[in-house]
């Protein structure tokens, strides 16, 4: 009997051992779930934190790049700007050069029906008629040449005003063949005005 009592023990002992092991291992299977969803969610937070880091360099690449064509916006209009004042500038300086040609020219043909005005009294009152032959022949001539003058001159304030509305269409690409142009066609007049001066 007393041999039964002391076996049931030992059994009973070693249910408790067993008992004691599988809770060491539970406990153990759960710290050890507990650490692995810990590192999940570490893994999910840094994640997160790489894509929010990438969407501000998405949006600070893009506002470096808006402010960069904003900057460009603002020195392409205000070269814009430059060439417009300095077409208005051209066009002003052709007009005042215009007025003044115009106005020499009228100072020019006033001049010339003077002139012929007092040559014709001339003829009509004296000198023989070979005299009055040859000085015609002259006055047909000078009127001719001035004539020739006015001409040229018209055209070229015609290709002053051509050239100051190109100025005045065409991009920065095109603003120094149509200074060129202006210069040429400036001395061009001022050629015809030592001509005429040179008639006078």
């Amino acid at each position: 009997m007393e041999g039964k009592r002391q076996l049931e023990k030992r059994d009973f002992g070693k249910r408790l051992s067993l008992d004691s092991s599988l809770v060491e291992y539970m406990d153990s299977n759960k710290y050890i779930e507990h650490l692995v969803t810990q590192l999940e969610e570490q893994h999910r937070s840094l994640w997160r934190e790489k894509l929010a880091v990438a969407r501000l360099q998405r949006e600070v690449a893009q506002r470096r790049s808006e402010g960069a064509m904003h900057e460009k916006l603002i020195h392409e209009l205000e070269e814009e700007r430059h060439l417009r004042l300095q077409s208005e500038k051209r066009l002003q300086e052709v007009t005042l050069e215009s007025e003044r040609n115009r106005i020499q020219m009228r100072g020019l043909q006033q001049q010339f029906s003077r002139m012929e005005e007092t040559v014709r009294n001339l003829l009509q009152s004296q000198g023989p008629t070979e005299q009055k032959k040859e000085e015609t022949v002259s006055i047909m001539v000078y009127q001719e040449k001035l004539s020739e003058d006015e001409r040229k001159h018209k055209e070229a304030l015609e290709d002053l005003h051509m050239v100051v509305d190109e100025d005045s269409r065409s991009e920065s690409s095109s603003a120094d063949e149509g200074k060129g142009k202006t210069k040429l066609l400036l001395e061009r007049l001022k050629a015809l005005e030592i001509s005429r001066d040179y008639f006078v």
